[in-house]
């Protein structure tokens, strides 16, 4: 799996079904940015791992295959969540993107 470029995060942190989607960039030396928020990246064997650097340090684990990723998130402080990113120019048939409250990092908006 060729995870560097870009890619959008679609993430739900209850699982409910109402996701927020923020741009996000992979880079091949295992960092990656989601403005604001950075933060590092591995992968092995079709898995990934990423954890945002600033607070609550949200973190997302998961499958990736081809273009396109799915698996849990945490902050380890209360917050689980579900997610799943598609490379810049992939689509689905219906892909479901409302906001909701909290941020990629497990954040309240800023309104």
């Amino acid at each position: 799996m060729n995870v560097p470029g870009n890619w959008t995060l679609h993430y739900d942190w209850s699982c409910g079904g109402s996701y927020g989607s923020t741009p996000i960039t992979f880079n091949a030396n295992g960092t990656f940015s989601t403005p604001p928020y950075t933060g590092h990246w591995t992968q092995h064997d079709g898995q990934i791992i990423f954890r945002i650097d600033q607070a609550p340090n949200a973190t997302y684990g998961g499958t990736a295959i081809d273009n396109a990723m799915v698996g849990i998130n945490t902050t380890f402080a209360g917050l689980s969540g579900c997610w799943y990113a598609l490379r810049v120019g992939t689509s689905l048939a219906t892909e479901v993107t409302t906001k909701g409250e909290l941020d990629a990092a497990g954040n309240k908006h800023k309104k």
